[in-house]
């Protein structure tokens, strides 16, 4: 589904060479898929074509839109990628492939079975932001693939766009497949600074391969940088690795590899960001499927990174919401936790022109000791509040910890009955699959009954706002 307002112009699509007998005989096989590929999220660039690829062979594509390209490789069997920006290198020759549950490495040691191409531009318009409408434009090339060993099918997709790049995995063959590790690398050019940090921590300037050791024994542990993470190249560019589309998959961070100095290297998580849910190890999904886009946005500025990190959301699945009218932005302002309070900051709200007020932790009791935030404290007439906020135009958050959320179609369905607008919640640590599957769950709920929300604590963004 597009978004109001979203208009998509024909893709420039290509194909080379007369396949053979056998070739079309791949060009069959890929179409059976074509459902599932659609169903699982995976847009295809233009018609495969089918290639032969002998051991030893060294080939590329490259994609390229303005100054900006990403350049798919394959040496000796082995994937890299690579991308730079008006002739300067922003990324050096990098590794590509994941690593299966089962020990199976995708990415060491393939052959490319079809190639796909395209060019693609559409219009779309957000709900909020910075901009009346976005672009989505770029030049895609696609690699259909079969490791050589196993016979499993997959794909890598990259994406070039002014702004910066992006690639990602598809997972082809149907029925399921158990990732337990990604193996892209970023490597780059020498004299490189990034700006790490974990978690709440501040940020730490130094080296690629100079990442502090973070975390503990309850949680990831090692030389790990949360994402997104920018980095200055001494050609006076300015990247940020980002990720976009994680859906039913495991957060990523980065890490520095021993050894190589200009290197990171891509880190799925096992924990939660504190620890406190189960760990995961690997992560079972229903193929065909797609990983989430590995994205670095790119800028010669400050303020050009920012203007360009829209690629994020064109990364991201398309509005999914019929109706956006009840989605309105703003500022909130806390109360203490009494009636008196929560009336007084309506009129603070009014008198400065922020949109909403908040009753934060303890309004339906002690956070972590209550279960129940259904009811509110002596100390607060809710109604009272709510209608008085109602009868100004402001709107009201209530804060809920994720220990009071078994039930949160019934509880967002209760706080829409009060007039409630909006929701925050607490201690919302991302990391696993499963958090990343929690997470979308809540959101869909909460847009359910038209409630914003505040995914609060350790939530890392991965362009699902716009969706």
């Amino acid at each position: 589904m597009r978004a109001s307002g979203e208009r998509e112009e024909p893709a420039a699509v290509g194909t080379a060479g007369h396949p053979t007998a056998a070739s079309r005989r791949v060009v069959l096989k890929g179409a059976a898929v074509t459902a599932g590929l659609a169903a699982a999220g995976i847009a295809t660039a233009g018609p495969a074509r089918a290639a032969d690829d002998p051991p030893g062979r060294a080939e590329s594509v490259t994609a390229r839109m303005g100054g900006t390209s990403i350049t798919l490789s394959l040496v000796d069997g082995a994937l890299r990628w690579s991308a730079r920006r008006d002739a300067r290198t922003v990324i050096g020759t990098s590794a590509l492939g994941l690593r299966l549950g089962d020990g199976t490495v995708l990415g060491g040691d393939v052959r490319v079975t079809g190639k796909r191409y395209g060019t693609h531009r559409t219009t779309w318009t957000p709900v909020h932001g910075r901009n009346a409408t976005v672009t989505d434009h770029y030049q895609e090339q696609r690699w259909d693939l079969e490791d050589r060993a196993s016979g499993i099918r997959f794909g890598v997709q990259v994406r070039a766009y002014k702004t910066g790049v992006a690639l990602r995995y598809l997972l082809l063959d149907e029925g399921t497949a158990t990732v337990a590790d990604e193996l892209t690398t970023f490597v780059f050019p020498d004299g490189t600074t990034v700006y790490s940090a974990r978690d709440e921590n501040a940020y730490e300037p130094v080296a690629p391969g100079s990442i502090p050791v973070t975390g503990t024994a309850g949680t990831d542990n090692g030389p790990l940088t949360d994402l997104p993470l920018t980095a200055t190249l001494t050609s006076g560019l300015i990247a940020c690795v980002c990720e976009s589309s994680r859906i039913d998959y495991p957060r990523l961070m980065l890490g520095s590899v021993a050894g190589e100095p200009h290197t990171l290297s891509a880190f799925l998580m096992e924990h939660t960001a504190r620890g406190t849910g189960p760990v995961e190890t690997a992560s079972t999904v229903t193929t065909p499927f797609a990983t989430p886009w590995r994205a670095v946005v790119i800028g010669a500025t400050h303020a050009e990174l920012v203007d360009n990190a829209e690629l994020v959301l064109n990364l991201a699945p398309p509005n999914a919401l019929p109706d956006t009218s009840w989605i309105k932005p703003g500022k909130v302002f806390r109360c203490e936790l009494s009636t008196a309070a929560g009336l007084a900051g309506v009129d603070f709200a009014v008198a400065r022109g922020i949109e909403y007020i908040e009753y934060d932790a303890g309004w339906y009791g002690p956070e972590f000791t209550t279960t129940d935030a259904t009811k509110p404290i002596a100390a607060i007439d809710l109604p009272s509040v709510i209608s008085y906020a109602t009868s100004k135009g402001i709107g009201l958050f209530l804060y809920v910890n994720r220990l009071a959320l078994t039930d949160a179609d019934s509880l967002f369905a209760l706080y829409k009955s009060w007039g409630v607008q909006g929701i925050k919640l607490g201690f919302i640590n991302d990391g696993t699959q499963s958090m990343t599957n929690q997470i979308i769950d809540w959101a869909k709920t909460a847009a359910k009954y038209e409630l914003l929300i505040d995914m609060h604590d350790d939530v890392r963004p991965f362009g699902y706002e716009r969706t």
